[in-house]
């Protein structure tokens, strides 16, 4: 596990977005980014 101090450059990598697409952070670099991790986000349990 990574522990990230603020301002720190995240390490790239991509994943699947919730409509399907592919998010990969290479895309974002040079420019500010907020990346949110949200498990079960807004289901209830």
């Amino acid at each position: 596990m990574t522990i990230l101090q603020p301002g720190a450059a995240a390490p790239d990598f991509s994943l699947a977005s919730h409509l399907g697409d592919i998010f990969a952070l290479a895309n974002y670099r040079g420019r500010r980014t907020v990346v949110s991790f949200l498990p079960l986000a807004f289901t209830g349990g």
